[in-house]
């Protein structure tokens, strides 16, 4: 593993687990809805574009709806994720080695600034950007080079710098912004994301553990 100077990570899925989360809000809004849920690996390919629910019966006219009431627990619910196994010390331990660290979602910063205080990680980085602080999100590189003009890191070095995420749009994103991607694919993510098709996008490093990042 290559030791960098700055690492960016993202939030939901990286540093807090929130696979679990929204499986249960999905399955519980459906059940709101009166729709039986099919089995998670099924939902958890329509948490990727709801729309595709119509698939197993919900109603389209329904969801703008459906999107209130997902939101509406999402709210309550993400900013209190628990942290990924060891997240939160290999962050401390990469902070106290002098690294620089920052944070880069797409989360709505309704949700981001909620989730950022609850788990007091802006103590961790020099630099927090949410969805809503830009115009493009990912796989747009925007939000990352935001982070990197915040920090006044050039483009000569740029080849310090990684951005850690779990899923294709954080690969896509990284290198679109001409820095490294690491790719956080823990075993119970495998429910959710094809490993094979996240590695046609090229990360730069795969890990199945944080601890990973101090080797």
């Amino acid at each position: 593993m290559k030791a960098y100077q700055t690492y960016i990570f993202d939030l939901d899925g990286t540093i807090t687990d929130t696979m679990t989360v929204w499986l249960n809000i999905l399955r519980e809004s459906l059940i709101h809805f009166g729709i039986t849920p099919p089995d998670d690996k099924t939902l958890a390919f329509y948490s990727h574009d709801w729309k595709q629910l119509k698939h197993i019966g919900f109603p389209e006219e329904k969801f703008d709806e459906l999107a209130q009431f997902i939101y509406g627990l999402a709210n309550k619910r993400l900013p209190e994720a628990e942290f990924h196994n060891g997240a939160y010390e290999t962050l401390e331990t990469l902070k106290n080695k002098g690294k620089r660290l920052a944070i880069y979602s797409s989360l709505d910063q309704a949700m981001f600034e909620p989730a950022m205080k609850y788990r007091n990680l802006y103590p961790l980085v020099d630099a927090a950007v949410a969805g809503t602080d830009i115009t493009h999100r990912k796989p747009h590189p925007e939000g990352i080079l935001k982070v990197l003009d915040t920090l006044d890191i050039t483009s000569d070095l740029y080849n310090t710098v990684v951005y850690v995420g779990d899923k294709d749009t954080d690969i896509q994103a990284a290198h679109s912004a001409g820095v490294d991607s690491i790719l956080y694919y823990p075993i119970e993510h495998s429910i959710i994301y094809d490993l094979k098709d996240l590695k046609k996008h090229n990360p730069t490093f795969i890990i199945t553990e944080w601890s990973e990042l101090l080797v």
